[in-house]
């Protein structure tokens, strides 16, 4: 519990510092951006590579990644149908920010601190099924709705993006690192180490840059409804987590923990690319954070999972 208590105060405290370096004037949303694609090129990879390579996978539990698809399907589909009479560039942020999940950044730190090494296997193979539905589901359907492209791209085209992308390629090459039983060199995992620790905070603190009160009663509005989704959802996998597992399991735990994360923060820096309001992905992302860090406790400490 003191190890989940830390991670969710280190956490605001980064991002409140995002907060006041831009509202003081130290760097501005246009130097975010920068900070985005930096991310999206580096640390973000090396995070993928090191989480797929070192944990031991189970061929038995190939079902999670398949479990958190249709968890995050679920969610794609009530916010494309709700969203409908939105215009596009809302639409398309406010779809995005219903798919796709916080699992690397934020669900890691704490399964790990609540549940120790052994539920990082769960962890990892539920956020396979999370890079799928983000890179391959969740980009795709911002880039349908933003102004840069007319429409879905071509199969072959998406498909190419979506491959071409660093986080994805970080995810085949620690997958293939891991099946393969390849020796590294230590300096390849020190090297890797080294980029992914400071994906953390410059996450947070991207999202403290981004974070505004400035937006207007409709924003606010439709964020909230993504929020309701997200949360609905969340809660009703919950009670079918809770009649459909034992509950002295770890597996049963850590599934609880995954249902009730918070947006990707992938939302960032694709809503960069795609010229949609990176504000909005900001708020909804900080929002959640918030609410998931609160309904986690509550069901960690209601449900006994510790």
């Amino acid at each position: 519990m003191s190890q989940t208590n830390s991670v969710f105060i280190l956490t605001l405290a980064i991002i409140s510092l995002g907060f006041f370096l831009k509202k003081y004037q130290f760097i501005t949303e246009k130097e975010g951006k920068t900070i985005s694609k930096f991310l999206m090129h580096t640390t973000f990879p090396a995070l993928m590579i090191i989480s797929t390579a070192r944990v031991k996978l189970d061929t038995s539990l190939l079902l999670l990644p398949l479990f958190c698809i249709t968890f995050c399907s679920i969610m794609i589909a009530i916010a494309w149908v709700w969203f409908a009479k939105y215009p596009n560039d809302l639409r398309g942020i406010l779809t995005m920010g219903a798919g796709g999940l916080n699992v690397g950044l934020f669900g890691f730190p704490i399964i790990e601190g609540l549940f120790g090494k052994e539920a990082m296997v769960y962890a990892v193979m539920f956020d396979i099924g999370n890079t799928i539905m983000t890179f391959g589901v969740v980009y795709p359907i911002g880039s349908y709705f933003s102004a840069n492209h007319k429409g879905l791209p071509e199969f072959k085209t998406l498909i190419k993006k979506i491959f071409s992308l660093p986080p994805v390629l970080g995810m085949f090459i620690g997958l293939t690192i891991n099946i393969s039983a390849v020796e590294m060199p230590p300096f390849f995992f020190d090297f890797l180490d080294t980029i992914a620790k400071a994906n953390k905070p410059l996450v947070l603190l991207l999202m403290g840059i981004y974070l505004s009160f400035e937006l207007n009663k409709k924003q606010f509005l439709a964020i909230s409804k993504v929020l309701v989704i997200r949360y609905v959802v969340g809660l009703l996998f919950v009670l079918g987590l809770y009649f459909s597992l034992s509950h002295d399991t770890l597996l049963y735990a850590v599934l609880v923990v995954c249902v009730t994360l918070p947006s990707g923060l992938t939302i960032l820096p694709f809503s960069d690319e795609l010229n949609f309001d990176s504000r909005i992905a900001g708020t909804l992302i900080n929002i959640s954070l918030l609410i998931s860090f609160v309904l986690m406790w509550g069901l960690v400490l209601g449900l006994h999972l510790t």
